[in-house]
């Protein structure tokens, strides 16, 4: 169709997806290319972390207290005089090594260690500024801020980021025949492998944009939520119907009047009544009014619906909880948003699809120049 065929809406939508798409490119395909590889960060966790895994045994985990200080010892014999903060003990599945994570007196940084959770054996001691950590947190940089200082960064980012919703909204429009027919139905559909480079890109482009639409909108939403509290706002209400956002229970603060625990090890009593639940993660107090938190995480994905309840750390009493099945479904939709974005939601098969979603999204910048740059000069031959 010609450009004086063309409705004049066509027109417009034609040229906001190309000088949208052109001005957003670059940081479009670095924001999908880093997200492609995060998805996957626990498991490159697990591959270049030592201590991971371990030998199921048919014996129950040792209790809190039993961990905890055997991890003191250990850091106090790698720099002595300096205690440990505890700050988390989280208990994976029976195969997985359990992580103790805690603040360096000395410095105040945080680190962790893995240690057997059936003979207290230390397996590994990783600070966060090194190794995989320092790879992961390099590739949320750029994804998040575009290695640019906050939060200048994210207002960036995030601004590309509905710019680049324009685009895929604008690009199914253009992508969408005037007609259909076969010869519209196989462009817009499939890709012609043994074409020519130059009809083969604007396969991939349409083709491969069409098929990772829905994804890649779902993703590139999700993460604007994170910027812009208007937008997180509107995205709340969309989701839920309009309902008001919901009050979620507070973990109240521990009775200061209180000046001895009941308890020798309280971690231990809490411990006892929600270590069948397999993953558990236990927040220690940091200070006198700070509570124990338990929380009770799904084997995959869901990790913001998570069940928790604050314990007071000298009475035990409990002074706060969350129950996500009591939600209504638009809210958990909500609470799952971070789940959503990453691909975690439903395990290793959405973090697939949000990495190919990813690296398709990564792409169309690329074709998209290519179409631009072949139609606006590749036509131009030299004269005999």
């Amino acid at each position: 169709m010609s450009k004086k065929n063309k409705s004049l809406f066509r027109r417009i939508s034609n040229w906001l997806h190309l000088w949208l798409g052109l001005f957003s490119g670059i940081v479009v395909f670095v924001v999908c290319l880093t997200a492609a590889i995060w998805v996957f960060r626990d498991e490159m966790t697990d591959a270049f972390t030592p201590g991971q895994n371990i030998l199921e045994r048919q014996m129950e985990f040792l209790k809190p207290s039993k961990l905890t200080e055997a991890g003191r010892v250990y850091i106090d014999s790698i720099q002595q005089n300096h205690s440990a903060v505890i700050y988390k003990l989280e208990y994976r599945t029976r195969d997985k090594s359990s992580v103790i994570g805690y603040f360096s007196e000395k410095d105040g940084a945080y680190q962790e260690l893995f240690i057997n959770p059936y003979s207290a054996s230390i397996l590994y001691h990783r600070t966060t500024e090194t190794g995989i950590a320092s790879f992961n947190n390099f590739l949320r940089s750029g994804h998040r801020f575009f290695w640019l200082p906050r939060p200048f960064g994210s207002y960036f980012v995030g601004s590309c980021c509905i710019i680049f919703l324009i685009t895929l909204i604008t690009g199914l429009i253009w992508w969408y025949p005037s007609k259909w027919n076969k010869s519209t139905f196989n462009k817009s559909f499939k890709i012609k492998w043994n074409a020519k480079w130059k009809r083969l890109n604007i396969d991939l482009h349409n083709a491969l944009g069409f098929y990772s639409l829905i994804f890649i909108i779902i993703l590139t939403v999700t993460g604007i939520v994170f910027t812009f509290k208007w937008f997180d706002h509107g995205y709340h209400w969309l989701i839920t119907g309009g309902n008001p956002k919901v009050e979620y229970p507070k973990k109240s603060v521990s009775d200061t009047t209180v000046v001895q625990s009941k308890y020798l090890h309280p971690e231990d009593e809490i411990w006892k009544h929600f270590k069948s639940e397999g993953r558990i993660r236990m927040m220690y107090p940091q200070d006198r009014q700070d509570v124990f938190m338990i929380y009770i995480h799904p084997t995959t994905g869901h990790n913001d619906l998570t069940k928790w309840y604050a314990f007071d750390q000298k009475t035990l009493q409990k002074v706060g909880e969350m129950d996500s099945s009591k939600l209504s479904f638009g809210t958990k939709v909500y609470k799952a948003n971070f789940d959503i974005h990453v691909g975690t939601i439903g395990g290793m098969t959405t973090k697939i699809i949000a990495a190919l979603a990813s690296l398709v999204g990564a792409s169309l910048p690329i074709t998209g120049f290519i179409i631009w740059y072949n139609r606006k000069w590749g036509k131009k031959t030299k004269k005999l």
